[in-house]
This record gives C-alpha cells, sequence and structure tokens, in this order.
C-alpha cells in the first residue's frame, strides 16, 4: 500500500511546490504594478536614493576629473618637460575613450544631453568632424604645447566640466515613463557650476564672473516668469517651493522686512515653526524675482561670501531644480507609459500557465473546456493589460490557496472573536430584555393564572380533571427521583440527624436519667436508640426505592395514584392562597434579576432592583419581614 502511494505522495508535493512558486511569481508581478502605478508620485523619493547612492562612490565623470586635476597640478608645477606629464596625458586618452564612447554613463544621450554637449565642444574646438579623433587630440602633448596648455585647461574648465558635473538621474524608469530631465533647469543648474568653478580658480573679482550672474539672474526671471505647458508635471509644486525657499533666504537676511505679526505668530516664528506651518504667512507679498537678482549679485556674493551662498543653493535649491521633468507624449497625445515592455514577459509566463492549466483540467470526465475556465474564473484578470491593478484579486486568492501566509488559525481566532462580540451583544439585549419581560409578567399574576386557571378563567384547577394531568405527571417524578436517587444518597445523613434528635429526645425523660445511674444497665436505651435510629433510617433511605423498583401490582398501583391524586389536590390548593403564591412571585422575581445582574448585563451598567418592579398584590407583613432580616444578614456577612 505505501508503494502504491508514495508516487502519488510525491507527485502532490511537486504540484503543490509548482503551487506556491506561480503564486511568488504573481505576487512579484502584482509589486511591480504597484510601482509602476505609484512611481509619479514617489519619483522625489527614488532620485534621493540615485544621489545618495552616487555619493557613497565616485562617478567616472569625477574620476575622470581627478585625472585632469593632476595633469593641470603637474602642468603648473613643472610644466611640460616634466617626465610624468606623456604618462597622465595616456591615461587621459584611454579614460577619454571609455567614458565617453565605449561605456558613456550619461543618462541622457540625445543633442540635449551632457553627452553631446561635450561632443560638441571638443569638435566645435579642436574644428574635427570625429568626436574619438578631437579627443584624441586634444590630449596629446605636441597639441598642448602648441596651443597653450593654460588656455586649453581653462577652455576644458570652462565649457567641459560643468557638464561634467551636472547630474543627470540614473533612473531607468524614467525611460519606462518617457521622462526626461527639464532642459531649462539642467542649463540653469550648468550655469550655476561654471560659476562655482570660476569663483575656485579666479575668485569673485574676476572678470568673467558678472555676465555669469547676469546670465543666471535673467534665467530666474524667465523660470518664474514662463508659462509651463502640462508635459513639465510637477512645476507648479517645484516652483513654489524653489520661491518660497528664496524668498526665506534673502529677505531673513534683511532687517525689517517681515510683515507684521501677531504675538501668536511671533511666538511660532520665535521657534522657527512658522515657516514650516505658514510661510506664506511671511513671504506672500514678498517678490521672489527681486529675491533671485539679490541672490545673483557680486555684492550679496561678497557680503554673505560666496562659499556659503552657493552651499545653501546646493543645499535647498539644486534637488529643487534636479527634480523638474518634462514627459514625451505618445502618438495618441497622452503620456508616453511603456510598462507593458516591463510586463510582457510576465504575461507570457502567465498565459502559458493559464493554457496548460486548462487543458488539463478540461481533460477530466465530464468537464468541457468552458467549465475549465470558469473553475480558474479568478485567472482572468491575471490575464488583462487594460487594469492591471485587479491583479491583486488573483494574488489573494492564490496564496491563500497555498496558504503563503497560513490565514486558518487566524482566521479561525477572528470568527471566534467575532461571534464571542456578537453573542456578549445578544445575550446582553435580548436575554435582559426577555428576563425583564418574564419579570414584568410575573409580577402582573401571569404565572399563576397559566398555572392555576382554567381556560374559560372562570374556576380553579380541579386536579381532577385533565388539566392537572402534567401536575400530577411532574410529581410522580419528583417522588420517583427523590425515592430512588435522593435518599438512598443521603442515609447517612438521615442517620445522624435521627440520632441526634431521639438521644436529645430520650434525654428529656425520667427513666433515662436513672437507667443511666445503674451499672449494667447504662448502655442498654442507647443502644435501643441506636436499633431505631437504623430502623426508621433504613426505612426512609431504602423502602421507598424498594416500592419502586418491585414490579407493582394491582394494589400498589392503586395507592400509588391515590397518593399523587391526593399530594398534588393538597399541593395545588395551598399553592393558590395569596399568600403562598405572592411569597413564591417576589422569590422568582428576585431570582430571575440575581441571574441577569450575574451573568446578563454588563458591571458598567446599572441593574433593576425588586424594589422598582410594581406588584398589584398586597405583599403579607411576614413576607417582607422575612427579606428584610434576609438582607441584613447578608450586610452583616
Amino acid at each position: 500500500m505505501l508503494s502504491q502511494k508514495s508516487p502519488k505522495s510525491h507527485r502532490s508535493r511537486l504540484l503543490f511546490l509548482c503551487e506556491r512558486i506561480m503564486a511568488l511569481l504573481i505576487l512579484a508581478n502584482v509589486i511591480v504594478v504597484i510601482f509602476d502605478v505609484t512611481y509619479i508620485q514617489f519619483r522625489d523619493w527614488y532620485l534621493k536614493a540615485d544621489l545618495y547612492l552616487q555619493k557613497l562612490s565616485e562617478t567616472p565623470q569625477e574620476k575622470y576629473l581627478q585625472k585632469v586635476d593632476e595633469l593641470q597640478e603637474e602642468l603648473e608645477k613643472k610644466g611640460l618637460k616634466s617626465s610624468n606629464i606623456e604618462n597622465l596625458l595616456e591615461d587621459l586618452r584611454l579614460s577619454s575613450v571609455q567614458l565617453f564612447i565605449n561605456r558613456p554613463p550619461f543618462r541622457v544621450i540625445d543633442d540635449y544631453g551632457a553627452l553631446e554637449k561635450i561632443q560638441q565642444r571638443f569638435t566645435t574646438h579642436l574644428g574635427k568632424e570625429n568626436f574619438s579623433q578631437a579627443v584624441q587630440v586634444f590630449w596629446q602633448k605636441d597639441y598642448l604645447e602648441a596651443q597653450g596648455w593654460q588656455s586649453q585647461l581653462d577652455f576644458f574648465n570652462k565649457q567641459i566640466r560643468p557638464l561634467l558635473l551636472l547630474y543627470e538621474p540614473q533612473i531607468w524608469y524614467d525611460l519606462i515613463k518617457g521622462i526626461e530631465p527639464f532642459r531649462d533647469s539642467q542649463d540653469y543648474l550648468i550655469t550655476v557650476n561654471k560659476l562655482r568653478i570660476l569663483l575656485e580658480k579666479k575668485g569673485i573679482e574676476a572678470a568673467e564672473i558678472e555676465p555669469l550672474l547676469k546670465n543666471l539672474r535673467d534665467s530666474s526671471t524667465e523660470l518664474i516668469d514662463r508659462d509651463y505647458y502640462f508635459q513639465v508635471v510637477n512645476q507648479t509644486i517645484v516652483l513654489t517651493q524653489i520661491k518660497y525657499g528664496m524668498k526665506e533666504h534673502i529677505y531673513s537676511q534683511i532687517p525689517d522686512s517681515n510683515v507684521t505679526l501677531t504675538p501668536t505668530l511671533q511666538f511660532l516664528e520665535s521657534l522657527n515653526l512658522l515657516q514650516y506651518l505658514a510661510p506664506d504667512i511671511l513671504w506672500a507679498d514678498k517678490s521672489s524675482k527681486r529675491a533671485f537678482n539679490i541672490f545673483w549679485s557680486r555684492q550679496h556674493l561678497e557680503t554673505f561670501t560666496w562659499e556659503k551662498e552657493l552651499d545653501f543653493f546646493d543645499g535647498n535649491i539644486r534637488f529643487l531644480m534636479q527634480s523638474f521633468y518634462f514627459r514625451n507624449l505618445d502618438t495618441n497625445g497622452k503620456f508616453v507609459d511603456r510598462f507593458w515592455l516591463v510586463d510582457l514577459p510576465w504575461m507570457a509566463i502567465f498565459w502559458m500557465e493559464f493554457i496548460v492549466r486548462i487543458i488539463v483540467i478540461s481533460r477530466r470526465p465530464n468537464i468541457s473546456f468552458l467549465d475549465a475556465i470558469k473553475q480558474r474564473w479568478y485567472d482572468i484578470f491575471l490575464l488583462q493589460l487594460w487594469i492591471p491593478e485587479l491583479r491583486i484579486i488573483t494574488v489573494f486568492i492564490r496564496l491563500h490557496k497555498v496558504q503563503l501566509p497560513n490565514m486558518t488559525q487566524l482566521n479561525t481566532s477572528m470568527r471566534f472573536k467575532l461571534i464571542g462580540i456578537f453573542g456578549k451583544e445578544i445575550i446582553e439585549v435580548v436575554l435582559g430584555g426577555g428576563i425583564d419581560l418574564l419579570q414584568n409578567k410575573i409580577s402582573k399574576g401571569s404565572l399563576k393564572k397559566a398555572i392555576f386557571e382554567s381556560k374559560s378563567k372562570s374556576e380553579k384547577v380541579d386536579v381532577e380533571t385533565n388539566d392537572s394531568g402534567k401536575i400530577q405527571e411532574i410529581i410522580n417524578r419528583v417522588l420517583e427521583v427523590t425515592a430512588c436517587k435522593v435518599l438512598p444518597e443521603i442515609h447517612a445523613d438521615i442517620e445522624d440527624f435521627l440520632h441526634y434528635q431521639v438521644e436529645k429526645s430520650m434525654q428529656q425523660l425520667s427513666i433515662y436519667r436513672r437507667l443511666q445511674k445503674i451499672p449494667f444497665l447504662r448502655r442498654l436505651p442507647d443502644q435501643i436508640a441506636n436499633n431505631l435510629v437504623v430502623q426508621i433510617s433504613r426505612t426512609i433511605s431504602t423502602s421507598p426505592q424498594k416500592a419502586y423498583q418491585t414490579p407493582p401490582d394491582a394494589v400498589s398501583i392503586k395507592l400509588r395514584q391515590e397518593l399523587i391524586q391526593h399530594f398534588s389536590s393538597k399541593l395545588v390548593s395551598e399553592l393558590q392562597e395569596k399568600q403562598t403564591f405572592d411569597e413564591i412571585e417576589i422569590l422568582i422575581i428576585d431570582w430571575l434579576e440575581q441571574v441577569k445582574n450575574n451573568y446578563v448585563k454588563p458591571s458598567n451598567q446599572p441593574t433593576l432592583k425588586s424594589s422598582d418592579i410594581t406588584i398589584p398584590k398586597v405583599i403579607p407583613t411576614t413576607v417582607i419581614e422575612l427579606k428584610a432580616e434576609n438582607e441584613s444578614k447578608k450586610d452583616d456577612l
């Protein structure tokens, strides 16, 4: 048997493993879909992550610039006659081919990207049509000696270095969404790079500084005043942040430039919170164009030192400029979205798996091809391209089927918890209301009417009629249980009780006291009493049981019926007495109230006292006194 089941068991485990792998593949695809749907919204975070990763290690552009700096330092120290110059130039020629031709690390490779501009400037400067030839000639010793290495390195630092320092996002998913860096903001940052390089090389007094500052002032005004078309997707938010950032920086340095603030706003400003909570209150009436004109002025850079001001720009404005992007349109006039290129391999796998599964299912007896598709209805969401978000339905069902994760225990506990919550509410509302209704009915005499009054409500119940049949049957069952079950179990208690009562009675007799004084007869009364107690207790506890267990004869049956009939008749008659039944009603109402308070009502709800229930009957004084006595005893305990 084990040898026959083993292959099937192995096959089942293998199929289950394949199901799990497929479910995980679908989950991975859904994660990709979520990433695609939310990419535009969270692109700034991906951009910051890309910048952070680039800072962790030196980029190829930075390594290239370090080699140029080494060459310039060597030339400034020893000139072209240095023995290391040829090695440095050879290294730069090889690095130029690697950086610009073989493995360019530039993100934008069209006519507006940094790489294309570098190639154009090299070829134009050297008068060559071939970029590879131009860059090889530029780093030749003979060329530098003929053209002057100072002027050639000045050209490189002014025209090429700013482009190599320009950050171009390396987020590959921008290609899927048709995103390109905004050209105007990129040109703006290139000009800032030129300014920093010139300031580092020649200082704030250089003649070339003012044209660059004027260019930046004009570009800032154009950046603020221009009408942006919808393809510059994030222009409103980013431009507003740029303007407020610059206004806060400039006008906070100018005394008495703030608007008049209320005491509360002044307190928030002193804590540096107002600029985050409501910056529009501080700078809404200030001109952002004037702020940029002040910032890009020689006087301002001299007063507050250009190093600090450019550090402020790099820390607060540069990233906002970098986050500007332009999004291309497709032939239908919609934003480019090439997600289908990413999704195509996934769809091929999903369609192959679906077709194979449908073929296998349809080969089973009495299952058609359409029935097989109906069985896998949830996979339809997986196979469509139009609303990929619906695939989350498929992944939930597939993961649940392969128990990834195993939610059985969680589902069970959740169901029991919900059942417990609703069950508690049901007990509190339904049973509580039912007990209140039962108390009200009992207080109005419904219990007595239901038990004792006849259907005509004109006569009391006659135990001879059929209406009392149930009462007699109950009494018969009570007597049987008492005789056969209760009395034999309490035989020892009956015997102790009778022994105490007999001994107490005999001590009151004078003959018993006289016999106690005679030496040989003093134990005689005790023996007689013991025998009497044993006989009586045995009769009480075992005789009724024997009477029920002995096969009944006609006389026994008749006597038992008469006993039950007379007993029930007398019991009903006594219960119909007003005082007796009023006591019973009060006890039942109190007992129901105790049940409701202990098991139904929550502890934070007020309880209903029996005194709150109006009983339209005269309660005997003895009953009230008895109840008060019991309550006082409880209080004493």
